[in-house]
């Protein structure tokens, strides 16, 4: 055997486990920097809540028409925007709404923990929450909002909105879709807690700009 094998025998005789457990948080290290590298700072997160189409064409015509109103909240140099559509279709007719909306429940069920917090959400579902405190009231974040605009102190409809009217992408997701915005999730971290009402504050400015355009 020769020197340098007889070296590797006798090292992982003596210190298997040990390289086992750096070999181990070292991949786990690896990842998570991978991870974080790769990870898009997003400035504002929304979440529309229907069955209306959106193609490629449509969904560029919304993320322009959100760049007009959007800033650079991170402060990273750059205005970035997540939106994205979990479907729910109202029509109870309709074969696929069963186990479509399903899913859009259990999202649901889980939205206190997801980062959006402006909604564009189905005027039936948002039915089914709006006694749980789980969305706060428009009428108290932003003044004067035209009455006919109002589903309720808590809902606009989007489509009659001047920035939904003006913009296409926007100006065709359905005369049901209203538009929301979600509570600070309660937490009992003093940090996490500051973490998410910065983020509210951000989505409240980006409400005012939708709804003052």
């Amino acid at each position: 055997m020769s020197k340098v094998l007889k070296w590797l025998d006798n090292f992982w005789y003596h210190y298997k486990w040990v390289a086992i457990i750096v070999t181990f948080f070292l991949i786990i290290g690896i990842i998570l920097i991978v991870q974080l590298v790769g990870r898009t700072n997003y400035d504002a997160y929304i979440m529309y809540m229907g069955n209306s189409s959106i193609p490629d064409t449509k969904y560029q015509d919304i993320m322009d028409a959100f760049d007009k109103v959007m800033d650079d909240y991170n402060g990273d140099g750059e205005v970035l925007l997540n939106f994205s559509r979990t479907n729910y279709i109202s029509d109870d007719e309709n074969p696929m709404a069963g186990s479509i909306n399903s899913t859009a429940l259990q999202y649901m069920s889980t939205m206190t923990v997801q980062p959006y917090y402006i909604y564009l959400i189905d005027a039936e579902l948002y039915e089914l929450y709006r006694d749980s405190d789980i969305f706060v009231p428009v009428t108290e974040l932003v003044d004067d909002i035209p009455e006919e605009w109002l589903y309720d102190d808590t809902a606009v409809y989007f489509d009659v909105t001047d920035f939904a009217v003006g913009n296409a992408g926007v100006n065709d997701l359905g005369s049901d879709t209203l538009l929301v915005i979600k509570n600070i999730p309660y937490t009992s971290s003093d940090s996490v807690y500051e973490a998410e009402k910065e983020a509210f504050d951000h989505h409240v400015d980006l409400l005012r700009r939708i709804l003052e355009y």
